[in-house]
């Protein structure tokens, strides 16, 4: 072999490996980045402790919301998810003592008092009467509601987010409403698509889809705390619910 010779077939050699050597770190590093993305590193169930798993227990055992959900066509695991942040947040005791005060403000003091957090989905009037307003304008309900702005509504409006099965309806409306809203968007996976509705349930779904991705990432100060229930993003909360715990609630349409 000549001297060019060898140098042309060790140069393919060398090219050879090194496309090789390439091609494995992209794999390595591709699958790692999946694993990041799919498998977070925190195990939440732990960090929540008993909160987490009372609330799947909660819906494990209220199999009535399931079938509703069923007949409305919509995935329980994924409407689950979009509430079990406040599931993992509510308290039996402080939904008594705390709530019933200021839920009499709002009724007879005004809006003002309207961001309040009640029962076990954790809604405030202030949704609610967000969510009447929209299907009522988008006419996508054949429910009348009040939507003066009036003790004798507001009323109407607390009675019913005291009713387990109106707030299971809200959250219906909620995710029509979402789905109509964002019909454009094409999510990676169901699970993002879960974590942008969770956030948007947290924080307002009346914001623009880039204040609802910029609250994806953004901590609140609230989510400073020590406090494990509420260091965590709602969106994070419901994604690792999803992922880990959805597959109970799955159901085939």
């Amino acid at each position: 072999m000549t001297k060019s010779g060898r140098e042309s077939f060790f140069g393919q050699i060398s090219w050879s490996r090194i496309t090789i050597m390439f091609l494995l770190f992209l794999t390595f590093s591709g699958n790692r980045i999946l694993a990041q993305t799919t498998v977070p590193g925190t195990d939440l169930s732990v960090e929540l402790g008993n909160r987490y798993f009372d609330a799947v227990d909660y819906l494990r055992r209220n199999t009535w919301m399931s079938d509703t959900l069923k007949k409305e066509r919509i995935q329980p695991a994924f409407a689950y998810g979009i509430i079990f942040p406040g599931l993992v947040k509510y308290s039996a005791i402080k939904d008594v003592m705390e709530t019933g005060a200021t839920r009499m403000l709002y009724v007879q003091s005004g809006r003002k008092y309207s961001h309040y957090e009640v029962g076990r989905f954790q809604m405030k009037p202030s949704f609610a009467e967000l969510i009447e307003r929209n299907v009522t304008r988008q006419k996508m309900t054949s429910q009348k509601f009040d939507l003066k702005n009036t003790s004798k509504a507001r009323g109407e409006r607390a009675r019913r987010l005291d009713s387990q099965e109106w707030q299971l309806r809200y959250l219906v409306m909620f995710i029509r409403l979402m789905d109509k809203r964002f019909a454009h968007i094409k999510w990676k996976s169901e699970d993002d698509k879960l974590r942008f509705y969770a956030t948007a349930f947290s924080v307002g779904f009346n914001r623009d889809e880039r204040a609802i991705r910029r609250m994806m990432t953004t901590r609140s100060v609230l989510r400073r705390t020590s406090d494990a229930k509420s260091k965590y993003r709602s969106g994070d909360v419901a994604q690792w619910f999803y992922i880990n715990d959805g597959y109970r609630f799955m159901a085939e349409f």
